[in-house]
């Protein structure tokens, strides 16, 4: 995993920056309208502009919310996570999609 941005508790929401080689943007993670169980808990904003969404984390990872991020200019969306921390400085971290190992090839038929 990777840091790539850090967050803090704002009013219901979460304000931070996030920045990699290619970004750098202030973002906004705003209370969702859930318009059903499994819709997001919050919405992602850059400016006015929604870019993804977050859900509140229910696993044993240590994450506050896990979100999902994404730009007409990426190739696939950005899978992240927003970790808790003592200080009130959330690290964001990268979640790296790990691919499924191949199979090894089949044997050639017997002759």
């Amino acid at each position: 995993m990777s840091i790539m941005g850090h967050f803090r508790r704002e009013g219901d929401g979460f304000t931070g920056r996030i920045a990699t080689l290619g970004l750098d943007a202030a973002l906004r993670l705003v209370p969702a309208a859930r318009v059903s169980a499994k819709g997001p808990d919050f919405i992602a904003l850059v400016g006015d502009n929604e870019v993804g969404a977050a859900w509140k984390a229910g696993d044993a990872s240590g994450a506050v919310l896990n979100l999902k991020l994404d730009d007409p200019t990426w190739p696939e969306p950005v899978n992240a996570r927003l970790m808790a921390a003592e200080d009130g400085v959330l690290p964001l971290t990268w979640i790296r999609k790990s691919e499924p190992p191949e199979k090894p090839a089949a044997p050639p038929p017997p002759d």
